[in-house]
């Protein structure tokens, strides 16, 4: 391969651990490190550092952040929450990326995954005040997905972020910048910080009253389908429960929705993070597929003060890929609305 076309397929040249790492030989021309304890978080051993890179790197759609020199930063985008970065198949692969070189301040915020809506509010979105309170209030470019989505947009137009500054990155580029800022995620991974939830619940102060009793449906779903949804439905109307689909909504309508409910139900999805505009002592009973199952939402409910049970289903299909979208699962229906009865 000659040396113009190598110039066109980009691969890491080496990893540091964490943006705690950088040291003034990777570019960095500032760094401010906070602790999550000082932020009220539980993850003592988190520091939330936000560094300033001189002709920072960033590799295709937000999957990883790396200076001048091709060295990836770990524990920020694609490499969050791994234990050994440097040994991350990204790092090994080489791809076709176009360089194009960026003038000015890029701030960061956009997480790898930032096009789902959970990971928006609580992987990126409180970056935002992370770099605020660094002191990064002037900036040419606030790096975002490639992937436009409504709740992205209306969260930033509440933040005051020009649509003009706003940079969707592409996967078939190598972005480079005067300066690249790169903060840290605001928690360790299947965490959840209290003061993300604080800060983001501030951004939405609306409060219009909205149902007491809400079931969350996935019927547009194309992934994890809960196949008896429509009966589970039909028996939640029954006790006076509002189906709500919020990725037909607004953020202020989701949030207000959620603004007076007692106990919220769903299947596990991105829409349970308006969990976080719920009120202090509201019940969140989560339905998992068998083989689909985490902790974000509990965590999410301790964070907020909510009272958390769940359900596991049984699926209707033999288990496929760990990521199959053909997942579907039942959830015993009576044993939910016992539940459900008996926290009246």
């Amino acid at each position: 391969m000659n040396g113009f076309l190598r110039h066109l397929f980009w691969q890491a040249r080496g990893c540091v651990a964490s943006l705690s790492d950088l040291q003034e030989a990777h570019g960095v021309l500032t760094k401010t490190m906070r602790s999550a304890k000082a932020c009220g978080s539980s993850a003592n051993g988190h520091a939330l550092t936000v560094a300033e890179l001189a002709d920072g790197k960033v590799i295709g759609d937000l999957r990883l952040a790396a200076t001048s020199a091709d060295v990836a930063i770990g524990n920020v985008q694609a490499l969050f929450g791994c234990e050994e970065p440097q040994n991350h198949y990204l790092l090994s692969r080489r791809r076709f990326r176009i360089p194009r070189r960026r003038r000015g301040t890029a701030l960061l915020l956009g997480a790898a995954n930032s096009d789902n809506y959970y990971h928006w509010l609580f992987d990126s979105l409180p970056r935002w005040k992370m770099l605020q309170d660094a002191g990064y209030k002037d900036y040419d470019h606030v790096l975002l997905h490639s992937q436009s989505c409504h709740f992205q947009d209306e969260t930033l137009d509440r933040l005051n972020v020009p649509e003009a500054k706003r940079l969707r990155c592409n996967k078939n580029r190598v972005y480079q910048f005067d300066r690249l800022v790169v903060p840290a995620m605001p928690f360790p991974l299947w965490q959840v910080a209290p003061w993300t939830c604080e800060w983001v619940r501030s951004l939405f102060p609306e409060r219009r009253g909205g149902p007491e009793r809400i079931y969350l449906s996935r019927r547009s779903a194309t992934r994890r389908r809960l196949v008896n949804e429509a009966e589970l439905e039909a028996r939640l109307e029954e006790m006076g429960v509002a189906c709500v689909q919020p990725e037909m909504m607004s953020v202020a309508e989701q949030a207000a929705s959620f603004s007076a409910a007692k106990w919220v139900v769903a299947p596990h999805g991105a829409g349970l993070a308006n969990m976080v505009f719920a009120p202090i002592g509201a019940l969140l009973v989560e339905l998992f597929h068998p083989d689909k199952q985490n902790q974000t939402y509990r965590n999410l409910a301790a964070a907020c003060g909510l009272r958390y049970a769940s359900f596991v289903g049984r699926r209707t299909r033999d288990p496929g890929r760990p990521d199959d979208r053909d997942a579907e699962f039942t959830i015993e229906i009576p044993e939910v609305l016992r539940l459900l009865r008996g926290s009246e």
